[in-house]
């Protein structure tokens, strides 16, 4: 009797996974069949939501990495593959934020959100494609998939945001660079750029009065904040075989935000 053929679960890596869209994007990969390595700046801020993962039945695994440290993410990033096999899908989503006026922007603070937000975007991209192409992955017909996390930051000026909207909007233009290059090589690179998403940070500015919900809604023109789960939905269909003649684009998820020019 012949036995069926068990195949192994693809395998994604989510960065800044311990929180907010990080964790909502591990939890729906989770749901759509990844094995999911989820990522934090240390194994031990992952743990919570890996073991949530693992009680719904997900093959998961924490890995610690500062995604800035090239050692750092190459360690983990083989440990991933010694785990849970070749990586298929790498979610660039760790990223920081500098609020701050131009003039009162201290340089190393901008120094860190560029080697948070641009430099780890490159170190992961290019780290998880070395190994699409040397495990074979890329080779088969669902190819290699690498999805960054930018912003509408990235396409629109903010103010006191320099290092923030400059780094989202270097992230969208290396995206496209990256899906020429890895083209051949049959890994897709894309975009996903989140508007004004309910996370714990936006409840926070909205509970410190930094930010009015009220007048925030009335320039969405779909007049609410989305939801961490809808931008893990576009994650997820650019990580798709649905998607498999999409690279180099920029899925905004923003409710109308950047189509919107009224003033």
């Amino acid at each position: 009797m012949n036995q069926p053929t068990i195949r192994a679960r693809p395998v994604a890596v989510v960065t800044g996974a311990s929180r907010g869209l990080g964790a909502a994007t591990a939890r729906r990969l989770a749901d759509d069949g990844w094995a999911v390595a989820c990522m934090a700046t240390t194994s031990e801020r992952a743990e919570p939501i890996c073991a949530e993962l693992a009680a719904d039945g997900a093959t998961t695994l924490a890995v610690g990495a500062r995604v800035e440290n090239r050692d750092e993410l190459d360690s983990a990033l083989d440990e991933v593959e010694t785990a849970l096999g070749p990586i298929r899908l790498m979610v660039n989503n760790a990223g920081v934020a500098h609020v701050k006026p131009f003039l009162e922007t201290d340089a190393a603070d901008f120094t860190k959100v560029v080697d948070v937000n641009m430099v780890g975007v490159f170190h992961g991209s290019q780290a998880a494609a070395r190994r699409m192409v040397a495990s074979g992955v890329a080779d088969d017909e669902a190819g290699g998939a690498i999805v960054q996390v930018g912003s509408i930051a990235g396409r629109n000026g903010f103010p006191n945001r320099v290092g923030y909207c400059g780094t989202k909007a270097a992230v969208h233009h290396m995206t496209k660079v990256m899906a020429i290059d890895l083209a051949p090589h049959n890994i897709r690179v894309n975009v996903v750029a989140p508007g004004y998403i309910r996370t714990d940070m936006i409840d926070e500015l909205i509970e410190t009065g930094a930010v009015a919900e009220g007048p925030l809604n009335n320039r969405i023109p779909q007049q609410r904040l989305g939801t961490p789960e809808q931008v893990a939905s576009a994650v997820a269909w650019l990580a798709s075989t649905e998607a498999s003649y999409v690279t180099g684009e920029i899925l905004t998820v923003d409710g109308g935000w950047v189509a919107y020019g009224h003033i």
